[in-house]
This record gives structure tokens, sequence and C-alpha cells, in this order.
């Protein structure tokens, strides 16, 4: 997920305490078992953007009482939990003060704005980082754009990912439309990313595009937009965007009389759960997901959050319940604190979550398939 935002990059201060040994990657501390292990979490958990944050949050302190009650478990791990209020700045101070509590690694951020900046922070002590969430294709990456960041690991997809492969259902018949319109949120670097993508593909699919045009990020009505869509004839409409947004555009789209069809990324996931939405605008709806949420484990792992937290969780969540037993199992294997350690283990990845099955490509993407899915009688469903 990402907002684009002023980042003020900085490099973090202290360096990793490893459960009281060694510091940063100089080395850490041997682990026995029964040790108690600290990780951290950082996202946003008040502000705009806190309807994102909190399922995460919630998903890992679940998968961290799932593990810690488990028979083979092999470390007490314990969470200490940083609200960013979803702001770059605010990442790197919920860093720096967690390095100092003495964490061995993190779970998050959350929005590709504090990815950004916490990345960069952690280059110097390479603190190991999984995030569930953070989707910007240059998060895992370090300043030239091009070499992976050591220590940043990522469970969802990437942006480039999520814009191809929605186009490549238009482009392969699976979606039958004919002429695109793109709708782009030009303040976010998520949506920016997935559009980026998607007319790639498209072009290289003869896929026809009559429309392109940006919005801002603090638009609330898309009259204007809706006109020039529709005087040209569009039949379906990309939106790249989160679902407050999307919940949005496309009421606004329907009162106008638009009957086309709607595309988007993995954004939308969540639409249906807006306050007041009107389900029965979202048909010929279609977007991506990292994975099936028809599978047993999944709908297990809802239960019982819906249990524990009496809320709904989301994707973002769901993902954050595998990313954390990633961290976990990477702290398992490397039987230390020391993030050198971690990191490599977390490079040999091979574990088998509730979302899926995970390794990681040389950019720390996950390697994975994604899911096409679409909305039907108000609920979401699969195109299978």
């Amino acid at each position: 997920m990402n907002y684009k935002k002023a980042i003020a990059l900085v490099t973090a201060a202290s360096l990793l305490a490893g459960c009281g040994g060694s510091n940063g990657s100089n080395g850490g501390k041997e682990l026995k078992e029964g040790d108690t292990v600290k990780i951290g979490f950082i996202g946003p958990l008040t502000g705009p953007t806190s309807s994102y944050g909190i399922p995460v949050k919630n998903s890992i302190e679940l998968a961290i009482e799932d593990y810690n009650n488990s028979a083979d478990a092999k470390y007490k791990i314990e969470l200490l939990a940083e609200d960013t209020q979803g702001k770059g700045e605010g990442a790197n101070t919920a860093y720096n003060k967690l390095v100092g509590e003495g964490i061995v690694g993190i779970v998050g951020p959350v929005i590709t704005a504090e990815g950004l900046a916490v990345g960069s922070a952690s280059e110097r002590n390479l603190t190991p980082i999984v995030s569930s969430s953070t989707s910007g294709d240059s998060v895992t990456l370090m300043g030239d754009k091009t070499t992976t960041r050591k220590n940043y690991f990522r469970t969802c997809s990437n942006d480039s990912m999520g814009g191809n492969t929605i186009a490549k259902a238009v482009g392969n018949g699976t979606v039958k439309v004919s002429k695109v319109a793109i709708l782009t949120n030009s303040d976010s670097d998520y949506s920016e990313g997935c559009t980026e993508s998607f007319i790639k593909q498209a072009q290289a699919d003869n896929v026809q595009i009559v429309v392109q045009d940006k919005y801002p990020e603090t638009q609330k009505d898309f009259k204007t937009y809706i006109e020039k869509v529709m005087t040209s004839g569009a039949d379906a409409v990309y939106i790249p965007d989160y679902y407050e947004i999307i919940s949005t555009m496309v009421k606004q789209f329907r009162d106008a009389g638009y009957k086309g069809t709607f595309l988007g990324t993995d954004g939308w996931d969540g639409v249906l759960s807006v306050k007041d939405v009107d389900k029965s605008i979202f048909y010929d709806c279609y977007y991506t997901n990292t994975f099936d949420d028809r599978a047993d484990a999944v709908v297990k792992y809802v239960d019982a959050y819906k249990a524990k937290f009496n809320s709904e969780t989301n994707m973002f969540g769901t993902m954050a319940y595998d990313a954390t037993f990633v961290l976990i199992k990477a702290i398992e294997s490397a039987e230390s604190s020391d993030p050198e350690a971690i990191i490599a283990a977390l490079e040999k990845t091979n574990y088998d979550g509730i979302t899926g099955h995970f390794e990681f490509d040389a950019q720390h993407n996950p390697t994975k398939d994604l899911v096409v899915k679409t909305i039907k009688d108000g609920q979401y469903s699969y195109l299978d």
C-alpha cells in the first residue's frame, strides 16, 4: 500500500539490540530454547490509514499467540508496537524506538511511505524486515532502483505484478472489454506504480487505451473525469486505488449512468465493508488479490480473528499473519539474534502459510501468482 508523501529519510542512530546480546550487524546473541525474543510492529494505528494498520497489528498478535501456544515453539515471542499515523517521519521515530528496545526484527511497515523511510533508516544495522503490504516496487530496492535492499522482504505482491496481472486478464480475454480508460491517483505511489505496469502490459497485448487521466487524492467530486470517460466510449475503467476512494468513484460513475466494467488491483479488497456502501453498484468489477480466501486455513484464521477482536480483518491483515511466521521461522533457523544470520535464513525461506507457499525472488518479492477476483450479488467471488 502506498501514499506519496514528503519523506525525511534519516539514518538510524541506534544499532539493533539482539535480546540483550551484541548489537547490529556486528553480531547477536545465540538463542536458547525458551528465550524471549522481541519483534516489532510499525504502522498506522491512528489517523486516516489506521483501517489498514489495525488489522495488520491484530493479525501479528494472533500469529504470535498461536506460535507461543504451539507445542513446538522454540522461543517466547513478544511484540512491541509503535504507531506511525501513516507518516514517513513517524515511521523513523518508531523504528529508532524499537531498535533501542531490543527488537530482532520487524513485521511491517504497512504503507509504502513508511517502508521507504524505514528501509533507508535500517541500512546501517540491517534490521530484518518482513512487510505484508508495502507494495511499491522501490521499497525492497536501494537508491539506485536496481540493487536489492538486503534486509527488506515482503509477503505481498509488488505494484508491477498487480497492474501486469489485471492487464493480462484483459489482453487474453478473461475479462472481455475492448476500450479501457485509466484514472490514476496522482498523490499515490501505489496508484502510479500499478498504472505504469498496466499500461506496459496492455500495450504489449494491443489493448486499446482511450483515456489516461489523473486526480488528486483530495478529489471528492469526479464528475469531470466521469464525463471524459463516458464520452470516450470506454467500456472499462481501470482505477488502481484503495477502497475508500473506490467506493466513492464507483457510486458516482453508476449514478451518472455508466454501465461498464471496473478494473483494479489489491487496494480494492475491502470495498464491500466501507460504511453505508451500496453493494449493488459493484457489478462487472475485477481486481487482483494475492491469495484465495476460500482456503480452509484462511477461513480458520478469519474465524479466529473475529472471535478475538470482534471485528473484520482484510487482505493485509491476512498477509501479516503469514509475514509474522516467516520472520519467526527465520529466527528459529538462525538460532541467533544476529541480523545477518536472520537475513540469511529469510533468503532461504521455504514456508507453507495460510495464504500459500512462500519463497523469495532476487528482489525479495514472494514468488506467487496472483488471483483475479470479481464481485457478484454483493459478495466477493472468483472467476473459476
